[in-house]
């Protein structure tokens, strides 16, 4: 699935989701403005990126980073420069939480910055574990029970919590637990995953994740924006390369390409159309 308007609105599901359930349920609870920004330029040479910022009602910025392993002091400075940079761009006051996942379970807290300190707000989700939340929700699914909006935030959260499963194989599970349900709560939920898997994976992980994420609702409407983008251009395409094979005499391999997608592009890449 490609970078779409429409896989940018999934993301922002997945962090309104996050701010507006996820965040209380962490104990982490404000009234929020708006989404805030995640990409920081600093002097056009260092460029910094932050997982999640929320302007609250009393005019100052939430921010939260996700963490799977500890550098304790250099992960501190390096926290301490987005609070820097983004206060100075904003003029308003941060206040960063941190959620620990990966086993950590007592991370320094608090920098040493000469005549202050500088501090977080912790989390630990490790003391969680994933598996028991997906046997518990198997077996309600099993049962013929319909899962809670709380069974839900916990399932939106298992990818930052411990489990014997690899963190491709969790969000992976979670999906399809969420799945079962096509309501609002498991529409969210998706977001929140998918959200977290652009987070969290990358390469083929990821597009395992896309794979599965591309056969529920959330997954219709990437393809569905996908295919009115680039109608027109794969139109032109496959006209191109129909002509390009009439022109070569080569029936049989002109209907294997319009029966298989792979095939198609591999000819596409062949006569080097664009």
């Amino acid at each position: 699935m490609s970078n779409t308007k429409h896989e940018d609105a999934i993301m922002k599901m997945g962090f309104r989701y996050f701010r507006d359930q996820i965040l209380k349920m962490l104990g982490i609870d404000y009234d929020y403005v708006d989404i805030g920004p995640t990409e920081l330029v600093e002097l056009t040479i260092h460029s910094l990126s932050m997982d999640f910022t929320f302007l609250t009602t009393g005019d100052f910025y939430i921010h939260v980073e996700f963490q799977t392993t500890d550098s304790e002091k250099k992960d501190l400075r390096r926290f301490h420069a987005y609070e820097a940079v983004f206060s100075h761009e904003t003029g308003k006051k941060v206040i960063t939480y941190v959620i620990y996942s990966g086993g950590i379970t007592n991370a320094m807290d608090t920098l040493d910055c000469g005549i202050y300190e500088y501090k977080v707000i912790p989390i630990y989700l490790t003391q969680k574990n994933a598996d028991e939340i997906f046997r518990y929700l198997q077996e309600k699914k099993t049962a013929g029970e319909k899962f809670t909006d709380e069974d839900f935030a916990k399932l939106s959260l298992t990818p930052l919590m411990a489990s014997g499963l690899g963190k491709k194989d969790t969000i992976k599970t979670a999906i399809l637990l969420t799945k079962q349900d096509d309501g609002e709560a498991a529409e969210k939920t998706m977001a929140m995953l998918y959200t977290l898997a652009d987070k969290f994976l990358q390469g083929n992980d990821l597009e395992e994740i896309k794979e599965v994420v591309a056969m529920t609702r959330l997954g219709q409407m990437l393809y569905d924006d996908g295919v009115r983008d680039g109608e027109e251009k794969g139109s032109a395409r496959m006209a191109t390369l129909t002509k390009r094979l009439l022109d070569d005499n080569k029936v049989v391999e002109l209907q294997l390409a319009l029966d298989d997608l792979k095939y198609r592009e591999k000819l596409m890449e062949e006569y080097e159309i664009k």
